[in-house]
């Protein structure tokens, strides 16, 4: 293998360990200035998403988020749920190379208040018992909570049940979150130096050190080397390579996968990897944080049933037959105004409405129990059309379908959403 294929595969390995260092510098500080949450405190978003949140492409308008960073290496943490009586919920717990390692939640474990202890993987002291134990395999975890919204009236009820969560140290915290400064800028020399420093606190699995030591040779070895470590042709290469890099990783959680009927679906192995690097880095760069397909699926289109790309100067309708989709939580299609750069945001209309979904008050449903959903930049004519009317920004967009505990046979494509039609 020549050197520049080595650098290309170090880059595409360790792009989902730099994101997540970077989140985590962003979030919790880097070292030189505090972040804006705390380690091992939950930090909750408190509203739904709109058309001003753009930090993070593809937003959801059907969750509220908490987020918990916690280490592991001081000792293990106590996680408390509170009851939220069948409301939809889930506990993410991922590791840095963007895992989902362990869920918890309605679909995992029902709805009912639980405690958990959060272990990390050198952890050999006694824990508390009737406790469920989730060992994670690295000490830098994020656990990522998502509750159910039914609209924005329903805020003070779901607000009340993010307050409700509670993480306990079983051991010494500590609040240092980098053993040394880091740098989180653009180029080679930040992202060698944040690899190998994520890396060496979050050791591969044993399967991966073979990769590892042959990445050695370009840099890239997890023991906390430095760029200026690096020979000087080594420092060449990766200069020479660095435009290319990121644009190799286009694609991810809704450019890849099978395509039916125009909706790109995600892979089976979303979520969990394995060793499809490839696949993980390209969902690291625009779909992190991404939930196994057990949990939810995104199949996404930009195109209609003719392959013609959605734009706002033409008329859609999506007809879903009775039953369609099969979920066992809920579902929702959402509508993505598509930027220059290819990031997805809602944009403003005038009912304020960004998704639409199996909540949505006052929808209209067909004698036969489906469903017709009106997709359009003007405002539908007809009062039925208007009631069940999912705005689209006047240029090209993208939408994505989101379900919940997906069933089996949808999961799968053996019972697909049929395909948007251009009136």
């Amino acid at each position: 293998m020549t050197e520049t294929e080595l650098v290309d595969q170090a880059f595409e390995y360790t792009f989902p360990y730099v994101t997540m260092g970077r989140l985590r510098a962003v979030t919790l500080g880097d070292g030189r200035k505090p972040g804006r949450i705390a380690l091992n405190v939950w930090n909750h978003r408190r509203n739904l998403a709109g058309p001003r949140d753009r930090r993070v492409t593809t937003p959801n308008a059907d969750t509220a988020y908490s987020i918990l960073w916690t280490d592991l290496a001081s000792g293990p943490m106590a996680l408390s749920t509170p009851d939220t009586d069948e409301r939809y919920y889930s506990l993410a717990f991922l590791n840095m190379a963007t895992d989902n390692f362990a869920m918890a939640g309605r679909r995992v474990s029902g709805t009912r208040a639980e405690r958990f202890v959060l272990v990390g993987p050198d952890w050999d002291k006694p824990l508390p018992r009737d406790v469920k134990v989730i060992r994670a395999p690295n000490n830098d975890v994020v656990v990522l909570c998502r509750i159910l919204v039914n609209g924005d009236a329903d805020l003070p009820a779901v607000n009340a049940l993010q307050d409700a969560f509670t993480v306990e140290p079983l051991g010494a915290v500590s609040n240092k979150v980098w053993d040394r400064e880091i740098g989180i800028g653009e180029g080679p020399q930040p992202f060698v130096n944040l690899a190998n420093a994520m890396l060496a606190r979050n050791p591969p699995p044993r399967y991966e050190r073979a990769l590892l030591e042959r990445f050695r040779e370009v840099g890239i070895c997890g023991t906390g080397r430095l760029w200026e470590d690096l020979a000087d042709d080594t420092k060449a290469l990766w200069r020479e390579r660095w435009p290319s890099l990121l644009g190799s990783l286009t694609g991810g959680l809704l450019g890849i996968g099978p395509v039916v009927n125009g909706w790109r679906y995600s892979k089976a192995n979303l979520g969990n990897f394995g060793t499809d690097y490839t696949y993980r880095g390209q969902v690291a760069l625009d779909g992190l944080l991404a939930l196994e397909p057990a949990e939810a699926i995104y199949p996404s289109t930009r195109t209609d049933a003719e392959n013609r790309p959605l734009n706002g100067a033409h008329r859609y309708r999506l007809s879903l037959p009775a039953g369609v989709p099969q979920v066992n939580a809920f579902w929702s299609l959402s509508m993505y105004q598509k930027e220059p750069d290819g990031m997805l945001f809602f944009a403003s209309n005038s009912i304020n409405r960004y998704a639409i979904g199996d909540r949505t008050p006052g929808l209209k449903r067909d004698a036969d129990g489906s469903l017709t959903i009106s997709i359009q930049h003007e405002e539908p004519a007809y009062a039925t059309e208007r009631t069940n009317w999912l705005p689209a920004p006047s240029g090209d967009f993208h939408i994505v379908f989101r379900a919940y505990e997906p069933k089996a046979a949808f999961r799968d494509g053996r019972a697909p959403l049929p395909a948007v039609e251009r009136l």
